[in-house]
């Protein structure tokens, strides 16, 4: 029998075709209906296999006075996915042997408190300083709300001398605690280090050399095409809201960008163009407390660490006054998915494994599985429930994450998810072996 190749590479082709088409269908039903449900205005995607764009669309408006449509190319404020360039730069420092992540970070603010001595680089990196987090405390930034209005914005000093205010939390090293002070540190650092301005590093040191042309700081005054508008849904009806200016969110929030650009920072990430292979594993490795033991959270430097159904998973989200976003990078996969919007402080996880699932079922969330401890589920849907509402029982958590809800994060956290509606259900999902223990995920 002769076989025309020709017929069959067509076939292939064809089914591949069908299955790319079939997956792109599914996803556009999914983002549309996520959005109807979560009030999300507009939501721009960009879906990457081995370092290229198989999916990138826009959906809905990025601005809706001007009705204009968001698309692959539309702006958005990233907010905290900023951490992971600030992360990259100080570690770019820390190859040339510019900075040392075991430095006293006295070594650049000589006038801090005589406490910060025992801080180190690797604690702002970690999130494990102890510094409180300024932007968890009630009020804290109402300080600034005058010279915003006026247009007569604090300077670097000023600001620094409100963060020496800031008291300890915990003891450096301690636990984990989310912090955006810490954040604004390490872009002061990277200045000091590298004696340029923290946006001009950034352009000559990574958005340029990848051609991530559209990304830039959340600046105002320039004109920057297609620069999506920020919303919140409120009382039934979307408003506008204001842009986290540059001084505010600086190192720790501030960037535009696209999901194509952001697209190109996933692909160097599988590359050295920019940090060693070995610099990078640094970066995605869960930092550990003092005494060894796991941390509240899995964070490395300016990324979280997970695992998710055995798939090797670093991730970061973003939210300012008026955008949400998130980056889901699946490294053993090849995997990612990158989601921008106009929402401020939507929660985009669930989309990002949802759409993940869609391209590799081993990822998809299970459904229908039978719960085999029922009354473990009550206990935690009570614990959860008791967070929401402002209580716990200390004694059932780790050392770690009882440090960690007295600090101002963990505090203001619960309330942010309180904020969005109260607890409604609670089901199982899965549970998953994690070394040694077991991880339960609840629906």
């Amino acid at each position: 029998m002769r076989y025309n190749y020709r017929t069959i590479i067509a076939v292939i082709l064809l089914i591949f075709c069908v299955s790319v088409s079939a997956k792109a269908d599914e996803v556009d039903r999914y983002i549309e209906t996520q959005m109807r449900n979560l009030y999300i205005p507009g939501i721009s995607l960009a879906v990457v296999r081995d370092g290229r764009i198989v999916k990138a669309k826009g959906y809905g408006l990025a601005n809706i006075e001007a009705n204009s449509a968001a698309t692959p190319k539309t702006v958005y404020e990233i907010g905290s996915m900023t951490k992971q360039f600030t992360a990259a730069a100080a570690m770019m420092l820390v190859e040339e042997g510019k900075v040392s992540l075991d430095d006293k970070i006295t070594k650049y603010f000589p006038d801090a408190p005589e406490w910060w001595n025992q801080i180190t680089v690797r604690h702002l990196l970690s999130h494990t300083s102890g510094i409180q987090n300024h932007v968890a405390v009630p009020g804290y930034l109402d300080i600034f709300k005058t010279s915003i209005t006026s247009k007569n914005f604090p300077s670097r000093d000023e600001l620094l001398k409100e963060f020496y205010k800031l008291p300890s939390e915990f003891q450096p090293g301690e636990t984990w605690a989310y912090d955006n002070t810490g954040y604004y540190l390490l872009g002061i650092i990277v200045e000091k280090a590298s004696g340029k301005d923290f946006w001009q590093f950034l352009d000559e040191r990574i958005f340029k050399p990848l051609g991530m042309n559209a990304t830039r700081n959340t600046d105002t005054r320039p004109i920057v095409p297609n620069r999506a508008s920020g919303y919140e849904w409120v009382n039934n009806k979307f408003e506008n809201r204001p842009v986290l200016l540059p001084f505010v969110g600086f190192s720790a929030g501030s960037i535009l960008s696209t999901v194509e650009d952001m697209a190109k920072w996933d692909a160097a990430l599988y590359t050295e163009k920019l940090l060693k292979k070995s610099t990078l594993e640094q970066m995605w490795t869960p930092a550990k407390t003092n005494d060894g033991a796991l941390a509240s959270f899995d964070y490395g430097f300016g990324w979280f660490i997970d695992n998710y159904h055995g798939h090797r998973l670093v991730q970061h989200t973003g939210g300012t006054p008026g955008f949400s976003s998130a980056i889901y990078r699946f490294t053993d996969d090849k995997l990612t998915i990158i989601i921008l919007s106009n929402h401020s402080d939507r929660l985009l996880d669930h989309l990002a494994i949802d759409i993940a699932g869609i391209y590799v079922p081993a990822i998809k969330r299970p459904e229908g599985k039978t719960d085999p401890d029922p009354k473990t589920t009550l206990r935690l849907k009570q614990v959860m429930s008791n967070l929401l509402n402002g209580k716990h029982d200390a004694d059932l958590f780790t050392p770690p994450m009882r440090v960690l809800l007295k600090t101002s994060t963990g505090k203001s956290f619960w309330q942010w998810i309180a904020y969005h509606g109260a607890l409604t259900s609670f089901t199982f999902s899965d549970r998953e072996d994690a070394g040694g223990s077991y991880l339960l995920r609840y629906r």
